[in-house]
């Protein structure tokens, strides 16, 4: 996936927002501006990608690496919504779903009618788009061919393996050819052949439109890194709060990153840590840090100690 700056309004552009699930806050104050055509959401993104989706919010535990996707338990699904400040998806509202006609939802291993074909289900999906049956059954196979499914049109989804259904999902998502795709996750719990295969569906998906993918973790080495080295913003979200919003070449030129939460003296430690050439970025409560060449994590206790900042968590990012 190419790396590109967006020459309209920023992909992803949010001020002050705060997103609530079923009027519990489940986000706070979320300022962020992401302008390339390649937006990484990882950490505590579930919320905000229920509200950018319009698909209920769970709280999910993803499945352990080879285990079947349906090894994974939620909570009950609740609805997401933005209730202040603002956020924008390619210049379009999300709280009035300005965004909705630009941009397609691509959930993480969504219930699936088992007997109907991979055709019949794309093409149902262009269809709840509005698009004519004629129109619909057009549609399905090019998107099919870009992620790497063309000879599985007339298959039954019953018999697609897990790395082919995620796929498929990214199929529907793009059939209607939005300006935008939103992706959950899409290689958790994959070992690295499956992972490679969505990578390349995702690569067919994306080529030609920007992306937002979230990832409950970061891997910076195999296929899972590929989505973090090809993103030209990464954001971290943790515990409702921007921890982290910059490039992996930031976070490679910086060294190790780690993740904070602070409850107390905050700007004090931001203060003394800059004193020594460590940046604290987020807040108020969560933040990350980037240690250069030659700093460790004991010199950011005892800059804390100094200013008698209550770190509560200290963990690495990357």
């Amino acid at each position: 996936m190419e790396k590109a700056e967006a020459a309209g309004p920023p992909l992803l552009d949010a001020r002050a927002a705060r997103i609530a699930v079923d009027d519990v806050v489940a986000i706070d104050a979320l300022t962020a501006e992401a302008r390339g055509d390649r937006v990484l959401c990882a950490g505590d993104a579930g919320a905000l990608f229920a509200a950018l989706t319009g698909i209920p919010f769970s709280a999910v535990r993803a499945p352990a690496p080879g285990a079947a996707a349906d090894d994974a338990t939620d909570a009950a699904p609740g609805e997401a919504r933005v209730v202040a400040g603002r956020l924008e998806v390619a210049g379009r509202d999300v709280a009035r779903s300005a965004h909705r006609a630009a941009s397609g939802a691509a959930p993480l291993d969504p219930p699936l009618p088992l007997a109907w074909t991979a055709d019949a289900y794309v093409a149902w999906s262009a269809r709840l788009s509005g698009a004519s049956a004629r129109a619909a059954a057009e549609m399905a196979p090019p998107a099919l061919a870009r992620v790497g499914l063309a000879a599985a049109r007339k298959r039954t989804l019953r018999s697609l393996a897990l790395p082919e259904r995620r796929a498929l999902v990214l199929a529907q998502a793009i059939v209607t050819a939005p300006a935008v795709l939103i992706a959950e996750d899409p290689l958790v719990g994959l070992d690295d052949g499956a992972a490679g295969f969505v990578l390349a569906a995702l690569a067919g998906a994306t080529e030609g439109r920007g992306a937002l993918l979230t990832a409950a973790r970061l891997d910076v080495e195999g296929p899972r890194g590929v989505l973090v080295r090809g993103a030209t913003d990464v954001l971290v979200l943790a515990g409702g709060e921007l921890a982290f919003s910059g490039t992996f070449a930031e976070v490679a030129a910086g060294g190790r990153v780690y993740t904070l939460t602070v409850r107390s003296n905050a700007e004090l430690l931001r203060e003394e840590l800059a004193a020594r050439g460590i940046a604290l970025r987020g807040g108020p409560a969560r933040f990350s840090a980037a240690l250069p060449e030659g700093a460790t994590t004991r010199d950011v206790v005892l800059a804390a100690t100094r200013c008698r900042a209550a770190i509560v968590e200290l963990t690495p990012l990357f």
